[in-house]
């Protein structure tokens, strides 16, 4: 697979893309009119170009921005011109704002194209019937995919399962949610009996049977999910998510890489058999179109630190979102659970030694005013006054994954003594130490799940990884937490426990440093399993199932954008954010769980509907 290309289709003009020995490289051929598309070149094209409108997500400060920011356990970097709108839901969240039409028109965009190439497909004359429904099975699958990711944002929403190219339609009423769970429940069904039996097809980036079938069993969870909202959600929804889930986990084509990290390593991400279906990039610049540039948004400034400039390694630093104070301190097990130390970036190497500090004769406290007093906190020895702290290889900076207790969640000192004892930690370090009660907008542990060595050099922003939509940890997850709302707290213990003993320890692993000095771990265990002691049990899940599925699926996925959905899907988005995210709490009101309707579709409706027609509530 070399790479996925823009495809363009008007009525004068079609850019179509070649299908000869790569998938999805771009050619284009002008002058050519819809009967192309009854060839089996031409269908091939159109197939192609579907796929392409999946890159749109992660190809600019896009998606983040639907669910990451405005979250429980996320707030924004220091930059970036979408944090007001998205993450403290101002009145920049509203119809016009340009980020809602980009997504609605990607994804209306994938599927018109679709259902272009599904009103031709019948009419091509040189597939064999085999052939067709296979790529049936691709283009209902992809419908689903644009729909569901549609249907969880807006909610009612135009819902056209029909080609149509020499009309020009106005009249785009809004289809109950109901309506569009069932239209992608049927499409996904189709979808997960017509296409390939296989984990990875020979061209990568194509959906396979359980790619679908995987995706149906999220659609019946979020579906049913549901209880003070109307999703059309049924009795035996959860029955369905335990039965598609299983499927997938029993059919043998997928495995839990061993260890969580090794997960998320650029040069095996692309072929781990965790990886259900990933939207495909390359480092082939002519065939890479906008890139994945999710790695330029979890960076903190670590080049302003002493002793530290900018490389390809540690990454370029946009500095656009950050994980809360409350998720790095309280809400992973640290003794047993690896994953807080293993997705984080936690030191950075010095690099620059022009600007690496020197020991000063005396240390004194800062007061909440930010006032040097006169206490002080750390005398160093005299042989060490004038040296530099560090050398150049040596750690420059660590942000330490310790919670003080100094300060409350919106930055209040409450205890002076823990303050103190905080600022002669940092004071006595021979780095630069960033507890988790210090971290700023500007200064963060650095996510590693997005970060891409492989960029040509360190400020290149179109980046080749794979945009990973579905992976084998989270199936277990969406079959356990199935099973926790039928009650069978038993069995969803059982399949929640298959990632926590990847999670864990293993035998003979030695674990980092900070497991003795800040987590208080006993060093004869430094290279002990923690694997039993990791495991849950139904008792420790059943009193509040779903705020430990959301935790659960925090520790495990936090980052891959899929955070604002699944508060969406619980209905605990506003609840959540009220108790801890201060930055988006003055202003979240019950109506943010949608998103506004773009002003540009409504514009162009005729006959003009009433706006509670056209528009979700709490926007006109």
């Amino acid at each position: 697979m070399k790479s996925i290309t823009r495809y363009c289709l008007t009525l004068i003009a079609i850019a179509i893309l070649s299908s000869c020995d790569s998938f999805l490289e771009e050619k284009v051929v002008s002058g050519v009119s819809y009967d192309f598309f009854e060839t089996k070149t031409g269908m091939e094209s159109a197939v192609n170009g579907a796929y392409t409108t999946m890159r749109w997500y992660v190809g600019g400060e896009r998606y983040y921005c639907f669910n990451e920011y405005g979250v429980d356990y996320i707030w924004e970097g220091a930059d970036g011109g979408q944090k007001d709108a998205f993450n403290k839901y101002s009145v920049q969240m509203n119809s016009g704002h340009g980020l809602l039409y980009e997504f609605w028109e990607n994804n209306f965009k994938g599927i018109n194209r679709i259902n272009t190439a599904l009103m031709y497909l019948p009419k091509v004359v040189d597939m064999t019937e085999a052939e067709k429904r296979s790529r049936e099975g691709e283009l209902r699958f992809m419908r689903a995919y644009f729909y569901y990711d549609l249907v969880q944002h807006f909610g009612p929403i135009p819902l056209n399962l029909e080609g149509n190219v020499t009309e020009i339609v106005t009249d785009f009423k809004r289809a109950p949610v109901a309506d569009i769970y069932q239209a992608i429940i049927t499409d996904l069904r189709f979808a997960s009996e017509a296409l390939p039996d296989v984990a990875q097809q020979s061209q990568r980036g194509r959906a396979t049977k359980w790619a679908a079938t995987n995706l149906l069993a999220k659609v019946y969870l979020t579906r049913g999910s549901a209880v003070n909202d109307s999703r059309g959600q049924k009795a035996t929804d959860m029955d369905s998510v335990i039965v598609y889930a299983n499927a997938v986990i029993s059919s043998g084509k997928f495995a839990l890489t061993p260890d969580y990290q090794t997960f998320f390593d650029q040069k095996l991400h692309k072929t781990t058999s965790e990886v259900i279906f990933a939207i495909e990039f390359t480092g082939e610049v002519l065939f890479n179109g906008d890139g994945n540039k999710m790695h330029l948004y979890w960076v903190p400034t670590y080049e302003n630190l002493p002793g530290l400039q900018r490389d390809l390694l540690q990454g370029r630093a946009w500095k656009r979102v950050r994980p809360t104070p409350h998720f790095q301190a309280n809400i992973f097990d640290r003794l047993n659970d690896s994953r807080l130390y293993k997705m984080f970036k936690w030191a950075f190497p010095a690099n620059r030694e022009s600007s690496i500090p020197v020991w000063q004769s005396k240390y004194y406290y800062i007061d909440a005013d930010g006032k040097t007093t006169a206490d002080l906190l750390y005398e160093p020895p005299a042989e060490l006054v004038g040296k530099p702290k560090f050398k150049v290889g040596d750690t420059a900076a660590y942000f330490i994954p310790k919670y003080y207790g100094a300060k409350d969640i919106k930055g209040a000192i409450i205890s002076v003594e823990a303050d103190k004892q905080m600022q002669t930690d940092i004071a006595k370090a021979t780095y630069t130490l960033i507890p988790v009660d210090n971290n700023t907008n500007h200064f963060y542990p650095c996510l590693w799940k997005w970060i891409d060595v492989e960029r040509p050099d360190m400020n290149y922003e179109q980046g080749s990884r794979n945009f990973i939509r579905m992976r084998f940890a989270e199936t277990y997850l969406i079959a356990a937490e199935a099973y926790g709302r039928k009650g069978d707290y038993d069995k969803a213990a059982e399949y929640i426990n298959v990632v926590r003993k990847r999670a864990a320890y293993k035998e003979g692993e030695i674990k980092p440093k900070e497991w003795t000095t800040v987590d208080n771990g006993a060093p004869a265990n430094l290279t002990a399993s923690t694997e039993q002691e990791i495991l849950v049990t139904p008792a420790d899940i059943s009193a509040d199932f779903i705020a430990f599925m959301l935790d659960e699926r925090c520790r495990e996925m936090f980052g891959e954008m899929n955070r604002w959905e699944d508060l969406v899907r619980t209905e605990t988005l506003y609840d959540r954010v009220l108790k801890f995210n201060p930055d988006a709490a003055a202003n979240i009101k019950p109506y943010h769980k949608l998103r506004p309707i773009p002003q540009n579709h409504i514009d162009r409706l005729s006959p003009k509907p009433p706006d509670n027609e056209a528009q979700n509530e709490g926007y006109y």
